[in-house]
């Protein structure tokens, strides 16, 4: 398939967005890969994801239904600065160390997906499936995580400071040696989360549950919480 300006046009595509597209491929974008075979498809996303331009307009693609909406490729230690990856089916793929700074993964599927050591500062990960995904060590300072469902994830040696996980499911995550200074913890289900050895200073915890949670010296110094939280943590040998 080739993308074409005729076929944005039809899509409701803004003008300075078809100018641009026309300047950057005036004879149309062939992603007539997405369909072929395995090593077609992972060739093919591979090459729209590491232009900058077209990075950024994966996610309406994918929305819109121009774009198949599974991703496949190596992208370990890839350039994916400012990506817009919305509704984008990531399950299972290998992206440790890569640079998404900044991204838009709103609803994305991220379900055990790879991401230790990403950088992932400034990402938008409202609402995004992140069941047992492997997050060890990555940066995820003020990132968006409401409602994004964190169950089972790996979230140790995080630094997740300033972060927002307003109404997230933390359930049996792991947030040991966590860095949640600062962090927005209102609403959160954090039942049976591991967050023994966490900075927690300064955080909001507001609402939060935390049921069964392990807090052994947690630092809630400053935070944000009720006082049966705060009775629990003591209970629990947390720092407050």
């Amino acid at each position: 398939m080739i993308v074409t300006h005729e076929m944005l046009v039809s899509f409701n595509a803004r003008k300075p967005e078809l100018e641009r597209f026309c300047e950057l491929y005036p004879d149309g974008l062939d992603v007539s890969g997405l369909w072929g075979s395995p090593e077609k498809r992972k060739e093919t996303w591979e090459r729209l994801l590491a232009d900058k331009y077209l990075r950024r307009h994966v996610g309406r693609a994918i929305g819109i239904g121009l774009l198949p909406s599974r991703i496949v490729g190596d992208f370990a230690k890839a350039d994916l600065a400012e990506a817009n990856l919305c509704y984008a089916n990531l399950r299972e793929i290998d992206l440790r160390e890569a640079n998404l700074r900044d991204a838009i993964l709103r609803e994305a599927d991220l379900r055990r997906a790879n991401l230790s050591e990403t950088d992932l500062r400034g990402v938008d990960l409202r609402g995004a499936d992140l069941y047992v995904t492997d997050l060890h060590g990555a940066d995820l300072r003020w990132a968006d995580l409401r409602g994004a469902d964190l169950y089972v994830a790996d979230l140790s040696e995080t630094d997740l400071s300033e972060a927002y996980l307003c109404e997230a499911d933390l359930r049996w995550a792991d947030l040991r040696d966590a860095d949640l200074r600062g962090a927005n913890l209102s609403g959160a289900d954090l039942r049976w989360a591991n967050l023994s050895d966490a900075d927690l200073r300064g955080a909001n915890i507001s609402g939060a549950d935390l049921s069964c949670a392990n807090l052994r010296e947690a630092d809630l110094r400053d935070a944000t919480m009720s006082e049966d939280q705060r009775e629990y943590a003591i209970k629990q040998s947390a720092i407050c």
